[in-house]
């Protein structure tokens, strides 16, 4: 183990994103940082690093990286104002290549290969969905440099509306793939409430299935919806009396919502919050797609797991904590692996991308601890954070890290969460307000929020270390603060 290069990662100065995760469902995104966006665009990340403990994941980026991404984006776009186009054009084809490959993968028959050729398999797949994230990795390197100053900018520039502004010039030009999956559900449930023909709609539901099964998968595991799922939610839609129509008007009304936007762009003064808007706007383009690849790509690298796990009577969650060239060495390790999950453990990558270094255990925490000394919170009893969705109310918070506690959340409950991903939703639909410690203005949270009008505070950093499960708090989102009462 190289203890010099592990050492000197103690020195830098990282940000930390929280979320749920496994290992083997991230070795993708992992290694295409520090290996294939490098190779592909000449800037990327130095070291990749993360801990891992009971699937809760502190996904670790340099900010000396961040910031040389940032510029080098910078440098190219405005050097060639068609880089943008470029980068959307490449990502688009990098995603259809990679998806043909799955589409191979997806017709042989798993259960009658040998064990050796599963492992081949998953590790092809595991390729796979790190080359599809080339280009994409650039989004955290913009997004979380550029944040804030993006807000200022549009409040100098806006200062008696600046909230309502900064919402819409950060409307992105086209629809996220929930939103869209959510209107196509509304289609459907409003050919219920208008008595279509029944058969007609058992097939739209069927198509719907088939079109969107994979929608609740995560980096904790591959869940395949059925029809049962989607009905389910439909009849979810129509209990709650949910205004449909506007929604399904909103969705369409969206072409309005851009040319305003753009009139806006065209008169702000301040060439560089134009720039800024512009990459935002196209990163979001990227930053959709690689949600919806990555997620529909975790069918794969899990159900793969679930093959293999069953072959040697594991369980499928140790075995999410194994590295690409660990298979060989099963059922040997299977004590190694769970140790991982329920003790800690910790993953670096270093470029080329090929150097995974693990350590778990004491080991593990005691180095992780290091890096957090950077993360010290102090007592408090008001978080702060920033406006996505508006709107101020009280309630009891109930803390998610996971789809295992989206149970315990009831109707009108404050759902706070590390980030919000796909399988958060059903607890987003009861929840009252949302708070957490990532995401940005077009991130997960902040459009689903805005789309349930629900007051909704992101980018927190502390929410889920601070809050408890039964603390009373009042959310201004108005002015991103939340209160514990």
């Amino acid at each position: 183990m190289d203890f010099k290069r592990i050492n000197n990662l103690l020195k830098r100065k990282w940000y930390f994103q929280g979320f749920n995760g496994t290992p083997a469902l991230l070795y993708g995104p992992a290694r295409s940082m520090v290996k294939d966006m490098p190779e592909f665009l000449g800037y990327g990340y130095t070291a990749w690093v993360a801990y891992f403990r009971n699937d809760v994941c502190y996904f670790l980026y340099a900010w000396d990286d961040l910031r040389n991404i940032l510029k080098e984006l910078l440098k190219r776009y405005r050097k060639d104002k068609k880089y943008l186009s470029y980068l959307i054009k490449e990502d688009k084809k990098v995603c259809v290549y990679t998806k043909k490959e799955f589409q191979i993968i997806d017709k042989k028959n798993w259960n009658k290969l040998s064990t050796g050729e599963l492992f081949k398999l998953w590790r092809r797949a595991y390729e796979l969905s790190a080359h599809s994230l080339q280009v994409s990795h650039l989004i955290e390197g913009f997004t979380l440099t550029t944040e804030t100053e993006i807000r200022d900018l549009i409040a100098r520039e806006f200062p008696s509306d600046s909230f309502d502004k900064t919402v819409l010039l950060t409307t992105p030009s086209r629809h996220s793939f929930m939103t869209t999956e959510h209107y196509e559900l509304c289609l459907i449930t409003q050919k219920i409430r208008e008595k279509g023909n029944g058969k007609d709609i058992a097939k739209m539901i069927s198509t719907h299935q088939q079109k969107y099964f994979w929608k609740l998968n995560s980096f904790t595991c591959a869940k395949k919806l059925t029809v049962k799922d989607f009905t389910k939610e439909i009849k979810e839609l129509l209990k709650k009396k949910t205004d449909i129509n506007k929604f399904i008007s909103d969705y369409q009304s969206i072409g309005q919502k851009i040319k305003e936007k753009n009139k806006i762009i065209k008169k702000i003064k301040n060439k560089k919050l134009v720039d800024l808007l512009l990459i935002a706007d196209a990163l979001f383009d990227i930053h959709d797609r690689r949600k919806e690849h990555i997620t529909w790509v975790l069918n794969y690298t899990d159900f793969i797991l679930s093959e293999i796990a069953g072959r040697f009577e594991m369980d499928i969650r140790d075995l999410r904590y194994i590295s690409p060239v660990e298979f060989e060495q099963l059922p040997a390790i299977a004590k190694e692996l769970h140790l991982r999950r329920t003790e800690g453990s910790v993953y670096i990558y270093f470029p080329p991308g090929k150097d995974l270094l693990v350590f778990s255990g004491s080991k593990a925490n005691k180095y992780f601890a290091q890096l957090e000394k950077q993360n010290t919170i102090s007592a408090t009893k008001e978080i702060k954070g920033v406006c996505a969705s508006p709107g101020k109310v009280v309630g009891m918070v109930k803390v998610c890290r996971g789809e295992e506690e989206i149970d315990k959340m009831k109707e009108g409950d404050i759902l706070v969460a590390c980030m919000t991903q796909p399988e958060f939703l059903p607890a987003m639909k009861k929840a009252k307000a949302i708070i957490t410690d990532e995401g940005g203005l077009t991130c997960h949270a902040a459009i689903i929020a805005r789309e349930l009008g629900i007051p909704c505070v992101i980018g927190t950093k502390i929410a889920t270390q601070v809050l408890k499960d039964g603390d009373e708090v009042e959310v201004d989102a108005n002015h991103g603060v939340v209160t514990i009462l």
